[in-house]
């Protein structure tokens, strides 16, 4: 049925479409995220697998196995919205890791990031919690091996955020030159811009991809 120029799809069609790719391929991701758009029907989860979000995160996982390998005891993801990049990770058989937990300063992402991640949640190697990356102890003893964050555009003090960090502690971090997006309150228009922007004191990976509306950028290295 077509109503205001958008097709309305049936919740069944689609958990039945995603159960059927998630036999077809195997994939524990697929699986997941048909239980996640099935229980969760008022979260717009299709924003978070845009084919420019889903590419982001692949050449982001393809870019950290090149760069630092696969093994890893914790990862934090800050900003992590629905959970979808540790969802990939622990899909890819590339990478062994212990446990992720993802944070969202937004109470509505963790129930949809728990589901999306039940199977690593349920082994404990994944949680979700709601707070705010400045208030999180980056320096903790039981503190992460490495922070992502893949949504540096929308901090708006990003050094200030940066040096919250404990030096030699490992990141993966992105941002992009998509001015026109209103939320994107902190931009940079070019790679050579982030390096300067971050100010790390290593960097094992620098690089752009060309997502036709903006560029997306990424560094991975030490604080």
């Amino acid at each position: 049925m077509l109503t205001q120029n958008r097709f309305v799809v049936d919740p069944d069609f689609t958990f039945d479409i995603l159960r059927g790719l998630a036999r077809y391929s195997g994939s524990d991701f697929i699986a997941a995220l048909a239980e996640a758009v099935t229980r969760h029907p008022r979260h717009n989860i299709s924003q978070a697998l845009g084919h420019r979000q889903i590419a982001c995160k692949m050449w982001l996982k393809d870019a950290l196995f090149a760069a630092l390998g696969g093994r890893f005891g914790t990862i934090w993801v800050v900003g992590g919205w629905y959970g979808v990049l540790p969802a990939m990770l622990f899909d890819d058989a590339r990478f062994d890791i212990d446990r992720i937990i993802s944070f969202d300063i937004d109470p509505d992402c963790a129930p949809v990031a728990e589901t999306l991640n039940a199977k690593a949640a349920k082994a404990g190697r994944f949680s979700a919690r709601t707070a705010d990356m400045y208030d999180l102890d980056y320096g903790a003893a039981e503190g992460p091996d490495l922070i992502v964050n893949t949504s540096c555009e929308h901090i708006a003090d990003l050094p200030g955020w940066l040096a919250l960090i404990p030096q030699r502690r490992r990141l993966v971090l992105q941002s992009n030159d998509y001015f026109s997006e209103p939320e994107h309150v902190n931009c940079v228009e070019s790679l050579d811009a982030f390096v300067d922007q971050c100010g790390l004191s290593c960097v094992d990976f620098r690089g752009e991809l060309d997502m036709r509306k903006y560029t997306r950028f990424m560094l991975i290295g030490e604080r």
